[in-house]
Parts: structure tokens; C-alpha cells; sequence
């Protein structure tokens, strides 16, 4: 198979693991300008059995090339798709669904926001009554914005505490890998491929309810209980301490 990955956007450790494997094994790939205004790619190759990483918008746009795989972005990548399966596993299944414009539908000071969809248009997180308002205005004046306006989708639930989230990478239903990469409020990256609990409880999730045949799931710990973050897409999630060559090798054996 043959790879395709935007420049500039894993600036991570992981980035360079990837290339690192690409070299050593002789892995064909090239590494490419994605154009986001014309949503248009600079590549050499005329394969067609690729497999892209990049933004969301790349993995939005490659899907005109006819590549295979690709990409595993679709429309099951949307909270409210696989919160429905998943029901009280989400750590946030109290939530309400409202549109970016709506008034709050709650009068809790502090909360937590993230759009609907594996969008990226915003990075879900906590607001206050305030700085939501705020933030909330300030994107509606700003015709620039594409992917965020009055009628998108997001997610606001109450706030939650979590002793660790870990990042885990699926594929035909089996964890590949796992990196912890948040240790209560800070952002601490560790390979998890030995932490079975995590590995188990997201292999059980895996087998409620797929998106896609590969895809990033994000789990935590809470109260001492696992619960589901949120899905992203494999394309265009970042690597943390995921061994990468245990991703590269499943995404061989699985698709060729």
C-alpha cells in the first residue's frame, strides 16, 4: 500500500516514528501540500491503493481520488450516530444536542462543548456561561469560518472530572494500539499496549459498534468506571505514544 501524508501537521514525536518506518522498511509514500481553500492535493503517485494521513478536510477530500482505502472518515463519525449505540457508556451521555447559535439549554456555570461531528471545527473543552457567549459571537462574525456557524451541531454536557484518558486505534475490531495521553489535568503521553483494562473495555465497544473498519477510540477512566470519549477518525487523529509500527503493519495486513 502506499502513503500519502500532509506536510506541516503531525509535529509530534509520532511524525517522525512514522517516517522513521516508512524509510527503514521501504514503505512507498510521499509527503504532500494539501491545498485548503481548493481542497486539492500536490501528489506524484498514480496508485490507487493508498491510505492518507493528514487533516480532516484532506480525509474530507481524497475521497475524489478514488483511493483505496484512503479514508476512513464518513458519516458515522458524528456523536450522534455512535451515541446511540453506545447509550450510557458515553462519559458525556447526559448531554444535550443543540445548534452553535441556540441559547444554552442549561444554567450550569461551567460546562463542556465539542461539535457533534469529527469536524475539528473547534476543540471540545470547558466554557463558562461568559466565554461561551462570547465565543459564540465572535465565530458568527467571522465569515472566514467554514465549518463552524449558527446551525452546526455541538454537544454541551456538564462538567466531569477524568483520572486518565487513553487514545486507542481499532481496526477490524481489535485494539492495534493504545497511548494514555491525559493523567488527570495534564497532558501526559505513555504507550498503554499493557494496560489490558483499557485494551478490553475498548475491544467491548469495538464489538457494540463499529464507524468504520478502522478508527480511533478515545476512553476513560472516571470515578472508577470506563467510559467512551469520543471517536475520531484514523486518518487525522494525532499518534501520541501509539506504536506506529504496529499500526502500519495491521493497516497492511488488514486492507492488502
Amino acid at each position: 500500500m502506499y502513503y500519502i501524508v500532509q506536510e506541516n501537521l503531525f509535529k509530534e514525536e509520532g511524525f517522525h516514528r512514522l517516517m522513521e518506518i516508512f524509510e527503514r522498511h521501504c514503505i512507498e509514500h510521499e509527503i504532500v501540500k494539501f491545498i485548503p481553500f481548493t481542497h486539492e492535493m500536490e501528489f506524484k503517485t498514480t496508485r490507487r491503493d493508498v491510505f492518507v494521513f493528514g487533516s480532516v478536510n484532506m480525509a474530507h477530500s481524497c475521497r475524489k481520488y478514488n483511493f483505496v482505502p484512503g479514508s476512513m472518515y464518513n458519516d458515522n463519525h458524528d456523536l450522534k450516530i455512535y451515541g446511540k449505540h453506545y447509550g450510557n457508556e458515553m462519559l458525556n451521555s447526559d448531554g444535550y444536542v443543540m445548534k452553535f447559535g441556540d441559547p444554552l439549554p442549561f444554567d450550569n456555570y461551567v460546562f463542556f462543548a465539542r461539535p457533534t461531528k469529527d469536524t475539528k471545527a473547534f476543540t471540545g473543552q470547558l466554557f463558562t456561561q461568559d466565554s461561551w457567549k462570547e465565543y459564540v459571537n465572535e465565530c458568527i462574525k467571522n465569515d472566514a469560518l467554514t465549518k463552524l456557524n449558527e446551525e452546526t451541531e455541538v454537544l454541551v454536557a456538564s462538567l466531569k472530572s477524568t483520572q486518565q484518558e487513553v487514545r486507542c486505534w481499532i481496526v477490524n475490531k481489535k485494539v492495534v494500539t493504545a497511548s494514555r495521553y491525559k493523567l488527570g489535568d495534564r497532558v501526559i503521553t505513555e504507550n498503554y499496549d499493557h494496560e489490558s483494562g483499557f485494551i478490553e473495555y475498548a475491544e467491548k465497544i469495538a464489538a457494540i459498534y463499529c464507524p468504520a473498519e478502522a478508527f480511533v477510540l478515545d476512553v476513560c477512566l472516571t470515578d472508577g468506571q470506563y467510559k467512551v470519549v469520543e471517536i475520531n477518525c484514523f486518518n487525522c487523529s494525532g499518534f501520541y505514544d501509539g506504536n506506529m509500527f504496529k499500526i502500519i503493519e495491521t493497516l497492511e495486513n488488514h486492507f492488502n
